[in-house]
């Protein structure tokens, strides 16, 4: 169905659930707060350039601080139309991918160890691994190559979630789903954005972390600590960057949000042909693809937590 809220009609027109009700209490912290005492409101654009004359409503939880997109909307139809899906192996992916491979190995990550990417998306992450030698596996449940639940039936060494709990309807029970997938003693590496660095006043500086439709649930860095914890989990490191920052060229997140916002602000526009244009005539642009990575950006997190071992008699 297909509804119009508010007055400014044209940039509200979303694809909602009528068996679905608007997510007005907090799913995340232990005692909820309520879309009617929220700390803020803000009417965010989406990023993708289909829905570009469409606006959703994120409040923040006056408790725990997560941010929650109001709007119970047919999530099926939106991914469809989801622009990451054209996501291919290029030299920005690769290197990248490297720093996600180096963070994973200084915790403990070693060859012979059993590893799963869960919200893996088209496996590119799983398909780097295993050429590197590592026992790999991936799961995600829109595609198809990687929706058989059978992997989640085993235990491993070491579980990736990178860019995938913010998507999740109930990310409680997602990062439990994550939990049981871990062996005692193994290492859980958790990459999301990260809502209390996110300034609502400024929407177009964050459309990357708000994300809108997609990112349902944007948890502070206090409350997925905390469920850490609760999950019997210690926390090993907390990194305040995106796993995309290198120190090679135009490898970083600095680079990467300003060529998006220089571009139109559509996330699009990374998984298109390189606008070459845009980055020799932007004096700024050419610096940040240099030298971008001592220029980090606030807004995403990666935390690795351990699995506790249970305690000896």
């Amino acid at each position: 169905m297909i509804k119009a809220h508010g007055v400014d009609n044209l940039f509200r027109l979303v694809r909602v659930r009528n068996d679905m009700p608007e997510f007005t209490v907090c799913n995340i912290c232990t005692h909820p707060g309520k879309f009617e005492n929220a700390l803020e409101v803000k009417e965010i654009r989406s990023n993708v350039r289909k829905f570009k004359h469409e606006k959703f409503t994120v409040w923040r939880c006056l408790n725990c601080g997560s941010l929650h997109s109001r709007e119970a909307i047919d999530l099926d139809y939106y991914y469809v139309h989801y622009p990451i899906k054209n996501h291919i192996m290029n030299y920005a992916t690769h290197k990248s991918y490297r720093n996600r491979l180096r963070l994973l190995q200084k915790h403990g990550l070693k060859k012979g160890h059993a590893i799963l990417d869960f919200g893996c998306g088209q496996g590119l992450f799983v398909s780097f691994l295993l050429q590197c030698g590592y026992n790999a596996s991936g799961y995600d449940s829109y595609v198809e190559r990687y929706s058989d639940r059978k992997v989640l039936n085993v235990v491993y060494d070491v579980v990736t979630s990178y860019d995938v709990i913010e998507h999740a309807k109930q990310p409680v029970e997602f990062f439990e789903q994550l939990v049981c997938c871990i062996q005692r003693g193994g290492l859980l590496a958790v990459g999301t954005p990260a809502a209390d660095k996110i300034d609502l006043s400024d929407p177009e500086r964050f459309s990357m972390e708000l994300h809108q439709p997609y990112h349902r649930h944007i948890l502070s860095e206090r409350a997925l600590l905390n469920l850490g914890v609760h999950a019997g989990l210690d926390v090993i490191k907390v990194y305040h960057r995106f796993y995309f920052d290198t120190l090679y060229p135009m490898v970083n997140t600095r680079f990467l949000k300003t060529y998006v916002y220089c571009a139109g602000n559509f996330i699009d526009v990374v998984f298109e042909e390189p606008r070459l244009k845009c980055l020799f005539t932007s004096p700024q642009l050419l610096f940040y693809a240099l030298a971008g990575y001592f220029f980090p950006p606030s807004g995403n997190i990666t935390v690795f937590f351990r699995k506790r071992r249970p305690a000896s008699r």
